[in-house]
């Protein structure tokens, strides 16, 4: 491809210029330099509204800074969250539209976490999940990410009942990237900013276009196994402009995916799915004495269409071969999110009080089918597509919530910590839900660490569980009440010299699950049914024998997983589609100063749809800095070409012809390498 060759072109232009345009440069200080001590004393922002060290932090959460980003190698940032103790993601569908998060006995399926950027809430009141909103992030534009496993409803409202990933984008006065693999992927990146007096403008900008390796064992709907693969090209900008503590972002991320899409038991060649996100944020705080007032208004518009073959007709031309002609179907669905808040915050001696309040509403302002055929009484026309004059969402279907909440941070000792919180929400269509939170954190010393967490949280339906009309295969169901969550946590650590240990203990309750039932012939709905007891173990060891080495092992099972649904309710239990232990490992060697290996490997045991166990899939990352302005690197996925499947929770990849039965197990990629640069200027 031309863009392929010019993506090389960069990458070599870059790594001849870069080392002589830099030799002025100090080196960069060795990646393993931080001890384990300093890395504790990190602030993070996410756990409450009040920032603490991630020792101090009242919730069980994993932070990646930039170097360990950089160490893991990854594209996107759903990727980073396999190696998260206890989590893991797979993809929904063949489709590659979006993965699902699996925590602590989560199946994914119905959503359940909150992704936020630069502090705005990516999920919308249409798209529970946040992969379905931005799909593919690039991981090169991230700074920092934080991961809570756990509720995070006090802080959050409606969305997090199981896990919390905060996103901080990265900035800097000038670099610019470029990756290429043989597969055929490639990406370029550009990050620059500047300043003048008050004044900051950050733009950060990347294009990436993907083939990803095949996906063998497919059906297609001639009952083919067949190979597959899908072509991808994801756009995204970030721009901010800020004055002292105000600050204005726009942001704009889209993707286009051609592949495979399964419908009606079959896979067809030549679907094609879009996918794009606008948001402009503002946010500021002002100081009014000892008070701190903090505020945000956000508008997001997100648009979405996916262009699906449902047919094959053949017809008969004069005097020549039969011509086969797809039927077509294209849905498309515009929803906008509108959303602002205010916080006021003071310390009263060993206090800190923090309340305030939020509103949003979002509307599915468009959602039309249309086809490239009619019904009656003729097949006509076969070209550009035509309106069906059916409806995605019934006309109207919006959603308001308003929310207040407080939080009180209680240094009640040097070494005690008490966090007491609450937050009420309200939602117009599925009524209203009080998540409270306590949070106690004791470091008897300096290296020993205790925490109890006991919270709730919940998360609404979306618009489209209460109003989506699927011509007619699904029917939407407005009198859903929001899912409730309930967890308790027991968190211990251990750190001295070289060594950190840490384990968690936690149990979880969920009430009122949204599940997926017949209503009638085809037609489907989702009702609020089952309960769901969960408890668990996760555990990470972490070792530093020397400013060379690292090693890291992380781990997790479910050691008891009860769920309860009618007797009327004919549905897998959702621990149908959850790997119940996973583990994880990672070994950094850093030679000399320049040169960095890291190499990775992680497992999980099989899901209950799975025919065979899962193999471990080990990735390699390389980095050489020749200078402090240049970074080369090369990364493997799937190194030594492991086999695997994702569970399709979407309705089946097509019907194996040996079988006659719907196939479930989508095969994961194969190995891929990846070669890429960053050249740091000022």
């Amino acid at each position: 491809m031309p863009q392929n060759g010019l993506a090389i072109a960069i990458v070599l232009a870059l790594a001849v210029m870069g080392p002589a345009m830099a030799a002025a440069r100090t080196q960069d200080p060795a990646l393993l330099d931080l001890s384990l001590d300093e890395l504790l004393e990190i602030d993070v922002s996410a756990a409450s509204f009040n920032a603490s060290s991630l020792r101090d932090a009242t919730a069980s959460i994993t932070v990646l800074e930039r170097q360990e980003l950089e160490r893991l190698g990854f594209r996107h940032l759903h990727e980073v969250l396999n190696w998260v103790p206890g989590a893991y993601t797979s993809r929904v569908a063949a489709t590659g539209l979006e993965n699902r998060t699996v925590l602590r006995g989560n199946p994914g399926t119905a959503g359940g976490g909150l992704l936020a950027i630069d502090g705005q809430r990516v999920n919308t009141m249409q798209s529970v999940r946040a992969w379905g909103v931005v799909r593919d992030f690039p991981l090169s534009m991230v700074e920092r990410v934080e991961i809570i496993r756990g509720p995070g409803g006090a802080r959050f409202g409606g969305g997090p009942s199981d896990e919390v990933v905060n996103v901080v984008t990265r900035r800097g006065d000038g670099l610019v990237g470029a990756m290429v693999s043989p597969e055929g992927g490639h990406a370029a990146q550009v990050i620059t900013g500047a300043s003048h007096g008050e004044w900051r403008l950050d733009l950060r900008a990347l294009q990436e276009e993907d083939e990803t390796p095949g996906y063998e064992g497919l059906f297609d709907r001639f009952g083919r196994v067949s190979e597959s693969t899908e072509s991808s090209t994801t756009r995204t900008a970030i721009l901010d402009l800020g004055r002292g503590s105000h600050g204005l972002q726009v942001l704009h991320h889209d993707s286009d995916i051609e592949g495979h899409y399964g419908l009606n038991g079959s896979i067809n060649p030549g679907d094609e799915s879009e996918l794009d996100t606008t948001w402009w944020r503002y946010s500021g705080k002002v100081d009014l004495g000892d008070w701190r007032l903090e505020g945000f208004a956000s508008a997001l518009r997100q648009r979405y269409a996916l262009s699906a073959v449902v047919g094959v007709v053949a017809l008969p031309s004069a005097g020549g071969p039969t011509t086969t002609i797809d039927l077509r179907q294209r849905g498309v669905l515009t929803h906008r999110n509108q959303s602002g808040g205010l916080t006021l915050q003071r310390r009263f001696g060993a206090h800190t009080l923090t309340f305030g309040g939020e509103t949003q509403s979002g509307r599915t302002t468009q959602a039309d089918l249309q086809a490239n055929y009619t019904l009656v009484p003729i097949l006509f026309p076969f070209g550009r597509f035509e309106s069906t004059g059916l409806r995605f969402v019934a006309d109207g279907a919006r959603d308001r919530m308003s929310a207040a909440f407080v939080e009180d941070d209680w240094r009640v000792a040097p070494d005690h910590r008490l966090v007491l919180g609450a937050r009420y929400d309200d939602y117009e269509q599925s009524g209203s839900a009080l998540s409270p939170r306590a949070a106690w954190v004791w470091t008897p010393g300096e290296r020993y660490t205790m925490k109890l967490l006991v919270q709730e949280a919940f998360f609404a339906p979306s618009l489209g569980q209460l109003f989506l009309q699927n011509n007619p295969v699904i029917a939407g169901s407005p009198g859903l009440k929001p899912t409730q969550v309930r967890t308790t946590e027991l968190l211990g650590r251990y750190q001295s010299g070289d060594w950190l240990l840490s384990g968690t203990y936690y149990h979880r309750d969920a009430e009122d699950g949204f599940v997926v039932v017949p209503l009638n012939g085809i037609t489907a709905t989702t009702v609020n049914a089952g309960r769901q007891h969960t408890e668990g173990l996760e555990a990470v060891a972490q070792w530093t024998p020397s400013p060379q080495w690292r090693l890291r092992l992380a781990g997790s099972t479910i050691f008891e997983d009860r769920y309860r649904l009618p007797a009327s309710i004919a549905e897998a239990p959702p621990g149908q589609f959850v790997s119940h232990d996973t583990a994880s490992l990672l070994v950094n060697w850093l030679p000399v100063q320049a040169w960095d290996t890291t190499v990775g490997a992680h497992w999980r045991s099989r899901e209950g749809f799975q025919t065979e166990a899962n193999d471990p899939r080990v990735m390699l990352q390389v980095n050489w800095r020749p200078s402090a302005a240049l970074r080369l690197w090369l990364h493997a996925d799937n190194l030594f070409n492991a086999r695997g499947v994702d569970i399709d929770v979407a309705g089946g990849l097509g019907v194996n012809p040996r079988t006659g039965h719907v196939a479930r197990e989508l095969p994961l990629p194969g190995r891929e390498w990846q070669l890429g640069l960053e050249w740091a200027f000022d």
